[in-house]
């Protein structure tokens, strides 16, 4: 009997043993997960980015979207895509992802500051003694400057028919255009650290066989070429639409390769994609306040950029008329949808009704045969084949 109670007075006391033992480690435990719940301390020289620079991506979105609708100008996606280094392609964020949008960094230093007395501390200096700043240090731009023109140094931003705020090269060099003829400056081969999805800044090689007069210096558009065009009534071959990918200055020239520098990247730069001679694109008076062409025009749309079956406002949109016809940047036309002919068995007998204006179109970059245009407004969904006219 005395055996059997000293046997349940040990394993009672083991159990209680046990669960003291249990209860401290679930302490450890616990105390050990908060403390990496804690915000770890800034370590010396880290970027620090306010919270509110930072947008948690939702199912749906993509970068267009949100440059949309946070940085209030669509064609400003790179620009968070050149910002975000982990995002290797693009048109590939996920939900939970943590987009910085562009903004300043507060820097951790990366010495403290020596604690010292009162009489040790430096005197501060009376205001004439401070010196002035360098009369040609220029002033650091602000977050909102820096989303109104992003663009290279010296561009001009402008409204355009009240839409919006655009720059020069965002809107009227990164479209693209019709061309009934491809030219070939040179074809990116490589870049310098092997990546094969390029951007701002990427050191790039290009084949210069067929291009002797390349020279340290230049600068050139970067293209490539989307699809054929063809007329969308009358069936003839209008060309290519080529779409305008960047800007790179050659810094080296050997016998058959350059070395360039991407100095401007509007969309992914890869192998294969081409050059062409660079144009700077200007800002013109005609082209903010619009203008009537100085002839009567009748024309096509023949192709729009995105492909989509169904465009509206702010969508980009090539016609068939171009510096031949007498085209300039500014010009305006309306769009024009041809009337609807009324049933035979109906009051109207097949009565043709009359042609109806569903929208409104400005010109921006005029080609020999072609021109792209912007859509200032639409009642009706815009596509390939609508007619366009003098207003």
């Amino acid at each position: 009997m005395i055996r059997v109670y000293g046997q349940r007075w040990i394993t009672a006391t083991l159990m209680t043993v046990g669960f003291i033992i249990i209860i401290i480690s679930g302490n450890s435990i616990a105390q050990e997960a908060v403390k990496k719940e804690e915000p770890q301390q800034a370590q010396k020289g880290e970027l620090q980015i306010p919270e509110d620079r930072k947008y948690l991506v939702k199912e749906g979105d993509t970068l267009w979207d949100i440059s949309t609708s946070v940085m209030k100008d669509p064609f400003l996606w790179p620009r968070l895509w050149k910002d975000n280094k982990y995002i290797i392609n693009p048109d590939l964020i996920y939900p939970g992802n943590v987009i910085i949008l562009p903004g300043d960094e507060i820097v951790i230093k990366e010495e403290a500051a020596p604690v010292t007395t009162p009489k040790e501390a430096e005197p501060v200096k009376k205001a004439e003694e401070v010196p002035p700043p360098a009369a040609e240090e220029e002033a650091a731009p602000t977050a909102e400057e820096e989303v109104v023109a992003p663009a290279a140094k010296g561009a001009r931003p402008f409204i355009l028919e009240g839409i919006g705020i655009l720059t020069d090269e965002v809107l009227l060099f990164s479209s693209g255009f019709v061309v009934s003829r491809l030219e070939d400056k040179g074809v990116i081969v490589g870049s310098w650290d092997k990546k094969v999805l390029l951007s701002d800044n990427d050191i790039i090689y290009i084949n210069r066989k067929n291009n002797p007069t390349i020279a340290n210096g230049d600068k050139y558009t970067i293209y490539k070429v989307v699809r054929e065009v063809e007329h969308p009534v009358t069936g003839k071959d209008m060309g290519y639409l080529v779409k305008i990918l960047g800007v790179v200055q050659i810094t080296d020239v050997k016998k058959d390769v350059a070395t360039g520098t991407i100095i401007r990247s509007f969309d992914v730069i890869g192998y294969g994609d081409k050059l062409m001679p660079y144009k700077k694109a200007a800002v013109t008076d005609d082209l903010i306040k619009g203008k009537t062409p100085d002839s009567k025009l009748r024309g096509y749309i023949v192709e729009v950029k995105d492909e989509k079956i169904q465009n509206a406002q702010l969508d980009v949109v090539y016609i068939d008329k171009g510096t031949k016809d007498g085209i300039k940047v500014g010009d305006k036309f309306a769009i024009v949808r041809p009337g609807a002919k009324t049933s035979r068995f109906s009051p109207g007998e097949g009565m043709k009704l009359p042609e109806q204006i569903v929208g409104e179109l400005k010109v921006f970059s005029v080609q020999e045969g072609t021109a792209a245009a912007l859509v200032l407004n639409s009642v009706r969904t815009i596509t390939k084949g609508d007619i366009i006219e003098t207003k």
